[in-house]
């Protein structure tokens, strides 16, 4: 509905230059959808990234410069931050948990928490910030989880010809699925030496067999997860209570 402050003060043929810079270090993430917001305000506008995508920054940094009609500049603003400082947010923790783990043979994944309408634009962070991305959603992988267990039927996996995932909560429920053949087995909220324990079990019954655990992670536990001998560590917090990088934009 338009910017009616700026449309008071400013006349629609003033030019202008903005900066828009850095207010702490991080991981940038989102240039093309602020590069794409600006388009859509102002195919006028033109736009120049001063960090590469998926590079580091420090704090006061100049990230992006923008020039084109003021009017334009002060209608993007705010949006073009938002897209900016969410997804560097997500991208800079992904890269701090990637490099806590950089010893061990282990892959960090994010999940399906994520914000309604953002998923797509959020798992694009964690692949910019060095993670992998587990499933979209429901419909693109087979993971047996707490809540299909009293109503599921467990044994009709046997008879199903493709990969699937079981989340396992103790060490009874993980000798049950071992005897179902999954090509993954998630460890949920296991604490390390429980989940050092599990991994050899689970080794020793199937070598080849990918094991994940998730549950509680933090930047302070999750090397010892990372050393329980697991595949992948999924992280809920990468997306769903992330705290976005603070960017400035002025205009000169």
């Amino acid at each position: 509905k338009g910017d009616k402050t700026s449309k008071i003060l400013i006349s629609p043929a003033t030019e202008g230059r903005a900066l828009i810079f850095s207010k702490e270090k991080g991981i940038l993430c989102g240039a093309p959808a602020a590069a794409e917001l600006f388009r859509l305000v102002d195919p006028g506008l033109q736009i120049k990234f001063l960090v590469k995508e998926g590079k580091p920054f420090d704090k006061n940094q100049k990230i992006a410069e923008i020039k084109g009609p003021v009017l334009s500049l002060l209608k993007g603003e705010r949006t073009a931050l938002n897209f900016l400082g969410h997804l560097s947010g997500i991208a800079t923790l992904t890269r701090r948990f990637v490099e806590k783990v950089k010893n061990y043979p282990v892959l960090i994944l994010d999940t399906r928490k994520t914000m309604p309408l953002w998923r797509e634009l959020e798992k694009y962070a964690v692949r910019t910030g060095g993670g992998r991305n587990h499933r979209t959603g429901l419909f693109d992988a087979v993971l047996v989880k707490e809540n299909h267990r009293p109503y599921g039927h467990l044994e009709k996996l046997k008879k199903f010809s493709g990969h699937f995932e079981i989340e396992v909560r103790n060490l009874k429920e993980l000798y049950q699925a071992l005897g179902l053949h999954p090509r993954v087995i998630l460890f949920d909220n296991f604490d390390p030496a429980s989940l050092r324990k599990a991994v050899r079990i689970a080794r020793n019954t199937h070598p080849k067999i990918i094991l994940e655990a998730s549950g509680g992670m933090t930047l302070k536990n999750i090397s010892h997860y990372a050393a329980s001998g697991v595949d992948w560590i999924s992280v809920g917090a990468l997306t769903h209570s992330v705290k976005a990088i603070d960017f400035s934009l002025l205009i000169k």
